[in-house]
């Protein structure tokens, strides 16, 4: 399946410097990554996709890691890029991580943000019920939206950040950009541990010190499965980049130059 993507700067397939392919977290899109890749964009040429199910690339009814890393080959061959530097957040993270092992000759270099390949407790499932529970039918402004989800999501970061996916699919009618039920079935794939083998293409993983989803069981399995590994720890929860932009954006710099 090919994805929606935003290029950036120019690209050109046979060009000297590889592009830089970024892929978002569960619930997130290419939006969130636009201010980053306009700064990475001014030295080289920048993707931003939208995975399966998220932003504006398709529904489909199945979502699992050999979906999404299928669905990135197919993307990069649409686009004529043979060898790419990867950049995954969160769910994201996990799709480079298995797509580096299936397709090593397609990565140049790979970046993992706040992720390792561990198990996780699929602990979104209040964030998904509280979004199902609401009938968008009934809603006229996307204000009223914000005031009924926040019934049930306290943190204000996480509530503005699933409302980015909140769209007028027709001028009276809200919905979601992402796929709500199947992500919500399909849960327990993305949070679980697939087998993954030993990876030998430079890494860099950049994790919050604040976030729980890197702790020394995550550098311990990243340093099983990625022999040429780097860490950066930043101050940071889990959605780092959008916390600590400029440090960010320095460390996936430096690690591409």
């Amino acid at each position: 399946m090919e994805l929606f993507h935003r290029i950036l700067g120019e690209h050109d397939p046979n060009g000297p410097i590889p592009p830089l392919v970024v892929l978002h977290g569960l619930l997130g899109s290419s939006d969130n990554w636009q201010t980053l890749g306009l700064q990475w964009a001014a030295e080289r040429p920048v993707v931003l996709i939208d995975q399966r199910n998220h932003g504006r690339s398709p529904h489909h009814p199945s979502h699992g890691y050999p979906d999404m890393v299928m669905d990135l080959l197919d993307t990069l061959d649409q686009l004529g890029i043979g060898r790419a530097d990867l950049l995954g957040h969160s769910m994201g993270g996990k799709t480079v991580m298995h797509f580096a092992d299936r397709h090593p000759g397609r990565c140049h270099r790979i970046i993992i943000a706040d992720m390792a390949p561990v198990a996780y407790p699929p602990h979104h499932t209040p964030l998904f019920d509280a979004m199902a529970a609401l009938d968008l039918s009934t809603y006229e402004r996307r204000g009223d939206v914000e005031q009924a989800l926040g019934r049930s999501i306290s943190e204000p970061g996480v509530l503005q950040f699933l409302l980015k996916g909140l769209y007028r699919a027709e001028p009276d009618r809200f919905a979601w950009r992402f796929n709500l039920p199947v992500l919500r079935r399909h849960l327990a794939d993305m949070t679980g541990l697939r087998p993954l083998g030993v990876v030998d293409i430079p890494t860099l993983a950049i994790h919050g010190t604040r976030s729980e989803y890197v702790s020394e069981r995550g550098l311990k399995a990243l340093g099983e499965h990625f022999t040429d590994l780097s860490v950066i720890s930043l101050d940071a929860g889990h959605w780092l980049h959008a916390e600590q932009p400029a440090a960010f954006r320095a460390a996936v710099a430096d690690f591409l130059s």
